[in-house]
């Protein structure tokens, strides 16, 4: 028995695979970089270890940030977020937004100036408004942003339809490994069975963020980066449709974003600043920590009478991907190239710039390739006709990872005293 290139095939082992590129992750970061390498005339496969959007991209809030929630401490952000900005209206060209604009609200003085006078350095529009009727009292200032929410998962689901369409080949697995070979690169994909093949390519792009923790190692990128972990409360009831962000960090920070269309009424989304090192503590703990933290923050932000509204509680845990350069990371590098350029690894992060991961990550592989690089560009989400939002096979089965059981949410069990801010921010320390 023989290949079709002559060479001895043995009995039940898979035969190696070849391709142009291999995209290892299918987050927001890797379709678009599938998409765009496959719009140069590449054979790409897309490989990944659980379903469209399983890992970050599908558990986002869906906040597409314009720089309101942070400070100082990421003075490029903003430049970043509008270079983000004009990739995003071209993606979701004819699709609603779930929140058009957010409220940014204060309840300390300090905390506002500083934010009033890092919003007008970085060039953001500084909109006093009234309160609203669903804010809690104690907040002294509130402000308008201009950040949107969008379901990812809906978008990730059309994204997913127009990499089949463009002759994208997608298959289930993760890759383990890569090393240089004389004509590009080998990876080893390990399937869901457990067994292992060689794909053979001229590159490899490896965007499965946080799934690739001992790639993004040796690529020299910070535990920090790929190893932080935190919780998303959800929210259902008869609420209003709000955005909402809460930048005072240091008094338990928030985001809030808001979803329709659910049988139980308006889902809320709810997370915050936080952040901590998984390895290190029992994750049902933290949860439960978390959970609470949570809680008793929205009871501070949101009038009782519209916090009573709230029907069910749920959450699932999340990967967070720091920017604050205490943390290690460096907002603007996007990923670093290994192995003479034959791999790109891009760096996991704030979902909102997974376009400029993206462009980093083809830019680079049109370098390797000797191909010419002019910039990217997307068709409109919404703009597509009717028909399956789903990559083929088990890649393609579901795109949000809902509710997955945070036990702790229901019955926290807590053996601890509730830990304040900074102890709970002390858990990630490397």
């Amino acid at each position: 028995m023989s290949s079709a290139e002559g060479r001895p095939v043995v009995p039940g082992r898979p035969a190696a695979l070849r391709t142009d590129v291999v995209v290892a992750g299918a987050g927001m970061a890797g379709v678009l970089t599938a998409l765009a390498l496959a719009g140069r005339g590449l054979d790409v496969l897309l490989v990944e270890q659980h379903r469209l959007g399983g890992g970050q991209s599908g558990q986002s809030h869906g906040y597409l940030h314009q720089g309101y929630a942070y400070g100082p401490d990421e003075p490029q952000l903003p430049a970043l977020f509008r270079r983000a900005r004009a990739h995003w209206q071209e993606l979701t060209g004819g699709l609603a937004p779930e929140t058009a604009g957010a409220t940014v609200a204060f309840s300390n003085e300090a905390a506002r100036l500083r934010a009033e006078r890092y919003w007008q350095a970085s060039g953001l529009p500084v909109r006093p408004v009234p309160a609203p009727g669903w804010l809690g009292p104690g907040f002294t200032s509130c402000f308008r942003s201009d950040e949107l929410t969008y379901n990812f998962g809906h978008i990730l689901r059309c994204l997913g339809r127009s990499t089949a369409a463009a002759g994208v080949a997608s298959v289930p697995g993760r890759i383990a490994a890569v090393a240089e070979e004389p004509a590009g690169v080998r990876a080893e994909l390990v399937r869901p069975d457990g067994t292992s093949v060689a794909v053979h390519g001229r590159a490899v792009v490896v965007a499965a963020g946080a799934g690739s923790p001992a790639l993004l190692a040796r690529s020299g990128l910070p535990p920090v980066v790929y190893c932080r972990r935190s919780f998303m409360l959800v929210l259902r009831g008869a609420l209003p449709v709000v955005g909402a962000v809460f930048p005072e960090r240091e008094e338990h920070g928030l985001f809030l974003a808001s979803r329709t269309g659910h049988p139980a009424g308006t889902t809320w989304l709810v997370s915050d600043f936080q952040s901590f090192d998984g390895g290190h503590r029992d994750p049902r703990q933290l949860a439960g920590w978390w959970a609470h933290r949570l809680l008793t923050t929205l009871r501070r932000v949101v009038d009782a009478p519209v916090l009573a509204e709230v029907r069910a509680v749920s959450g699932y845990a999340a990967v967070k991907s720091g920017l604050l350069p205490s943390s290690g990371t460096v907002a603007h590098e996007f990923s670093r190239d290994l192995l003479g350029g034959r791999a790109v690894v891009t760096s996991p992060s704030k979902l909102t710039l997974a376009p400029l991961a993206a462009e980093s990550a083809v830019r680079s592989v049109c370098a390797r390739l000797g191909l010419p690089f002019h910039g990217l560009t997307w068709d409109g989400v919404g703009r597509q006709p009717p028909g399956p939002e789903a990559l083929p096979g088990p890649a393609g089965e579901a795109c949000e990872a809902w509710e997955t059981g945070l036990a702790a949410v229901e019955r926290p069990g807590l053996p601890d005293a509730l830990p304040d801010i900074p102890t709970l921010s002390s858990l990630y320390a490397r």
